[in-house]
């Protein structure tokens, strides 16, 4: 017989094409398809809330176009004068809140995708999208943050615009094979991501030229303003046209909302206009530092993270965090989609929410040292992803997802605390105590030696490692007990005369 599941290469790109045709059909940008849901839950609501707003902010905008006069020299002055005219303060607080309330309804849309899983049943691009319109919305926001010109927008910028430039500093402790002189003291890891960063440096400049791309230059001037100005209308205008030729080809309602809530929601944005009106603040000024710097609400977090990485790895961590949330959603196996029967993915949302919030709040309160501060959020997150695997476990009983996250944090733990600690830090030690590095961590933990080292995350770094050891301990055992009950209802099973 022939086999009709022969895997055929030629075949390939008309099942790829055909993949994402099916996706596509299935594509909810504004959860249009979703209206029958809202009777079971207000959730499915954010997505007409998400466009609700931003028509708000388009409708607003278009009024202080005429306005607003986009010059370093005559920006601030614009919008304090449209300040203190109280229709022109109504008129700018509805285009900032509803701004915001666009950005909350979309992080409350992907949080109700990923723990609803709608990303699965072929609904992976729209939870896509759903991230894409996010980040649309908070780089839309940034871009207009600017247009304030005022002290606080103009430092927040330069921090944003700035960071890319990290992507040109290679990580600390490498060098390249040949370097004998430094090699030695350097791993394997960080070499190849060195000379990864340093080879496509060397040919793009990819840090240097994102930022003079943002900034227009070496520093936030006219040549800055005039690209914010023009990112922030760009935005809302590719959104606007993709989302109108959505809307017509397939007949779909805009708004799929009803009217009393529609009027509540603008009724609520107007009410907070007036109430709690925009700031102004004072004028820029490159000469005075405030201190601490601070950017809109929802970029707070990031900015702890770069106060609590070295910035190269920041800025990895910054730019793929979009990613790498899309990555774990082709991790998420089986057709189950209740939040509380995927105890895995719940758990890491949540530690995703607190540590947005509590970033957050820490950022405001000025609490970061990189050098003193023990890496709470570090531990945070190991501990929430051994939550759902011990919880998974309880549930399902697999032993491949426990095993694989057990050898990594054994792996990972030892590796940190040797590369880091054993190896990188006795650059100082040797130096100190005439090249005999392990001498020198005996001299310095049992005679008091005085030498430089970070010693919070070296403890921390132990405790991890002895965190590992004791969970592979009792992922043992869980396995052992798992077993044992096996054989045992095994042999229930079987005949007596068999047993005996």
């Amino acid at each position: 017989m022939v086999a009709t599941n022969t895997f055929d290469p030629k075949q390939l790109p008309a099942q790829a094409f055909n993949w994402v045709m099916e996706r596509v059909q299935k594509i909810d940008l504004f959860d249009e398809t979703k209206v029958d849901l809202q009777s079971e839950s207000p959730w499915y609501q954010l997505g007409g809330l998400y466009y609700l707003c931003w028509v708000m902010v388009l409708m607003t905008g278009v009024i202080l176009v005429a306005i607003y006069l986009p010059t370093t020299a005559q920006a601030y002055n614009s919008v304090d004068l449209l300040s203190h005219n109280p229709l022109g303060s109504i008129l700018r607080g509805l285009h900032k809140y509803s701004g915001d309330a666009m950005i909350i309804a979309a992080t409350l849309r992907v949080y109700r995708m990923w723990f609803t899983a709608e990303y699965k049943n072929k609904g992976e691009l729209t939870f896509v999208l759903g991230i894409l319109l996010l980040v649309i919305a908070m780089y839309s926001g940034l871009s207009g943050y600017l247009l304030i010109w005022n002290q606080r927008a103009f430092w927040a910028t330069k921090v944003f615009a700035t960071f890319p430039t990290y992507l040109d500093i290679t990580p600390a402790n490498w060098a390249w094979p040949w370097d004998f002189a430094h090699y030695k003291s350097s791993w394997l890891i960080p070499n190849m991501i060195g000379a990864v960063t340093q080879l496509i440096g060397n040919i793009t400049h990819q840090g240097f030229s994102t930022s003079q791309i943002l900034m227009g230059g070496s520093s936030i001037g006219q040549a800055t303003m005039t690209r914010f100005y023009s990112l922030h209308f760009a935005l809302s205008l590719i959104l606007l046209v993709t989302s109108e030729i959505y809307f017509y080809k397939n007949r779909l309602n805009r708004i799929n909302l009803k009217k009393p809530l529609v009027f509540l929601v603008i009724a609520m944005l107007v009410f907070t206009a007036i109430i709690f009106p925009a700031e102004s603040g004072t004028r820029a000024n490159p000469e005075v530092t405030p201190l601490p710097i601070l950017s809109d609400w929802y970029f707070l977090a990031l900015y702890q993270l770069l106060k609590y990485m070295d910035p190269y790895w920041a800025t990895i961590w910054t730019l793929g965090i979009p990613f790498v949330t899309i990555g774990l959603t082709l991790l998420d196996f089986g057709p189950e989609r209740n939040w509380l029967k995927r105890p895995l993915f719940t758990t890491i949302g949540i530690m995703a929410a607190i540590e947005f919030v509590v970033f957050s709040m820490l950022i405001i309160a000025n609490m970061a040292n990189i050098e003193t501060d023990p890496p709470y959020w570090f531990a945070h997150l190991i501990a929430m992803i051994t939550i759902g695997q011990f919880w998974h476990w309880a549930m399902y009983k697999q032993r491949l997802p426990m095993t694989v996250w057990v050898l990594f944090n054994l792996a990972t733990s030892a590796f940190y605390l040797i590369f880091w600690h054993l190896v990188v830090e006795n650059t100082k030690l040797a130096g100190a105590f005439g090249g005999h590095s392990m001498v020198a961590w005996f001299e310095m933990m049992f005679h008091g030696a005085s030498v430089s080292i970070n010693f919070t995350n070296l403890y921390w770094s132990m405790l991890w490692l002895g965190y590992a050891v004791v969970q592979m301990l009792v992922a043992g055992f869980l396995f052992w007990i798992d077993r044992a009950q096996r054989d045992a209802r095994l042999g229930a099973l079987q005949p007596e005369g068999a047993r005996a």
